[in-house]
């Protein structure tokens, strides 16, 4: 039988996504110390991250609801989308997300004594969550920003970025335009934190939270920071075409397939720009032009998926528009509904039910915390 060669069951289960693993730790004693294992959670992390990479798998995201405190699961799979409700672990009140990485949340709670000094590190697939404390320094002492970083084809430890700066001391106009920041570092394998880099200055509007890990480095709009060399870096400036009509823009960076973009968003003009940064950092080149005049409301981009083949016949925009989630598939230049919000009971004609900037991609992992 099957549950007496251990191989061979072994072999068998890699292939389950992680949920049903958890259900399947029912069956018995046996196939409860072998779902737990630390060795089976790291082989099964690294069969779904290789499997994610070769497949055209579509994206689940968790939405956050804009009049709400509170989030909903896009689930999709072969068989279509599905939209629940989506809870937290019990354990955690209240959990606001401050940053994602392949299947893991950093979390920081509101009503805890001090919510600025703790985080959590969580797995939403197996409920795990771990309690991180942050350094306390007199001189940085405001939190900018938390990112998480794990990448379990390269290691099965994960990293905490934090930005601190100095408290606000100056009302000069020079001085309020910047803010001195360092970087603090988590390291899972020791858990310790340590300081990386030397300090720096940064535009006081520069949003430090939901940073992009590529190549090494955490991206954000502008900057990135290296691992590495821990070492701030700037991007090259992005050139929209002297014939584009654009105005304002709203702008996000998103790692899609090994790439990094940044997706341009126009909302007076409801167009939509996605821009790929060169390997070597030389420049954004633009990929795609998207005007969206047939958008029923207020528009925004919750995720651009790139296509995996040369061609990149299959690259779409995940978009949300009143009552709505849609693909735009790029290469057929058309719309294909996803999901209707229309019937909810957080409905409401001609308003946005997703926050902008506040979609997470949601991968089932079994990876400890």
């Amino acid at each position: 039988m099957i549950t007496d060669n251990d191989d061979l069951l072994i072999e068998i289960l890699l292939w389950l996504p992680a949920k049903s693993l958890i259900r399947f730790k029912l069956v018995s004693k046996k196939w409860s110390d072998l779902i737990s294992s630390h060795h089976f959670s790291e082989q099964h992390t690294l069969q779904q991250r290789h499997r994610r990479r070769d497949s055209k798998l579509r994206p689940s995201l968790l939405l956050h609801l804009a009049e709400a405190s509170s989030y909903l699961y896009l689930h999709s799979s072969p068989n279509g989308e599905k939209l629940v409700p989506y809870a937290f672990s019990s354990a955690l009140a209240s959990p606001t997300i401050r940053s994602f990485s392949n299947g893991l949340f950093l979390l920081q709670c509101r009503n805890v004594e001090s919510p600025f000094e703790v985080c959590h590190v969580y797995n939403p697939a197996t409920k795990q969550s771990k309690k991180i404390l942050l350094n306390v320094d007199r001189m940085y002492r405001s939190v900018l920003g938390l990112n998480l970083v794990f990448d379990p084809l390269k290691s099965p430890h994960y990293k905490i970025i934090c930005i601190k700066s100095t408290p606000r001391r100056s009302f000069s106009l020079c001085r309020s335009w910047w803010r001195r920041c360092q970087i603090e570092v988590y390291e899972s394998e020791t858990s310790t934190w340590k300081v990386c880099g030397e300090p720096f200055l940064a535009p006081r509007e520069l949003v430090f939270d939901h940073g992009i890990e590529w190549k090494d480095c955490i991206h954000w709009c502008g900057v990135f920071f290296d691992l590495q060399e821990c070492s701030i870096g700037q991007h090259p400036e992005i050139v929209v075409p002297g014939d584009a009509e654009t105005g304002g823009f709203l702008q996000k960076h998103v790692e899609s397939n090994g790439f990094l973009h940044n997706v341009a968003h126009f909302p007076t003009k409801k167009s939509v720009m996605v821009f790929e940064l060169q390997r070597d950092y030389s420049e954004w080149s633009l990929k795609y032009h998207i005007n969206l005049d047939g958008a029923s409301g207020p528009l925004s981009v919750l995720s651009y998926i790139r296509g995996e083949s040369e061609k990149e016949e299959d690259s779409k925009l995940v978009l949300h528009e009143p009552g709505k989630i849609k693909f735009y598939a790029l290469q057929e230049n058309c719309v294909k509904g996803l999901v209707d919000f229309e019937g909810k009971e957080f409905y409401q004609v001609g308003q946005a039910q997703s926050t902008v900037n506040r979609s997470f991609q949601v991968i089932e992992t079994l990876a400890s915390v």
